[in-house]
């Protein structure tokens, strides 16, 4: 593995805040909750918000991370992590190559998203500082890109690419360990934060994990 970015947490946690009851408005205090467990870094993915209303959120969440080592990132809108202070720009596999579409960006971290060990390398060549790889395993959010990958194909990707993977889909703390022995830099969930009754318990389940790797 290449050397890691500086700074770049092992808990990532993608926001979907039409899954809070309390929608985009309860979303800068449930990232406050979890980041001050441990450092995280968010992606603000919610493709639902125009640009104006993303970029108030951003600098929502932002102002909302304590100063441990958490950091921002904004799904494929490098214009709106310019302008909220993100600390970088997340991007799908679908998308521009990583290279030109982070060029207006001023060196902030760029990561994109891999659905296969051959998009994973595409990835890596384009410039990506990270990777997510997945889905994992069975989960309903990540339904539409297609049939999980499994431990052995993400344990495939973390030996042919040189820069921190995350595993995503269906990761909860009893399936993150098993991640990380594939090789999985970090880990990375959207449910696993949202509607559970005991969060504190399941983010220091994460933190244990962590620390162990």
């Amino acid at each position: 593995m290449a050397p890691v970015k500086p700074g770049l947490p092992r808990l990532y946690m993608v926001t979907d805040s039409r899954a809070l009851s309390g929608g985009a408005n309860e979303l800068p205090g449930l990232v406050r909750r979890v980041a001050s467990a441990l450092p995280i870094a968010v992606q603000l993915r919610e493709k639902h918000l125009n640009a104006a209303a993303l970029c108030r959120l951003g600098a929502e969440v932002r102002n909302a991370l304590p100063d441990n080592g958490s950091l921002l990132c904004i799904n494929e809108r490098t214009d709106v992590a310019l302008v909220c202070g993100a600390s970088g720009v997340h991007f799908p596999e679908a998308s521009c190559p990583v290279g030109q579409a982070i060029a207006p960006t001023r060196g902030m971290i760029a990561g994109k998203s891999a659905h296969s060990p051959e998009a994973a390398l595409s990835a890596e060549s384009e410039g990506a500082d990270y990777l997510f790889f997945g889905p994992v395993f069975e989960t309903p959010s990540k339904k539409p890109f297609g049939k999980p990958r499994g431990l052995k194909e993400l344990g495939e990707v973390c030996r042919r690419v040189r820069i921190p993977v995350y595993a995503i889909g269906g990761i909860v703390p009893a399936t993150a360990q098993r991640c990380l022995e594939a090789g999985a830099y970090g880990i990375a969930a959207i449910s696993a934060f949202i509607g559970n009754d005991d969060l504190p318990t399941i983010l220091d389940n994460f933190q244990t994990v962590l620390s162990g790797a």
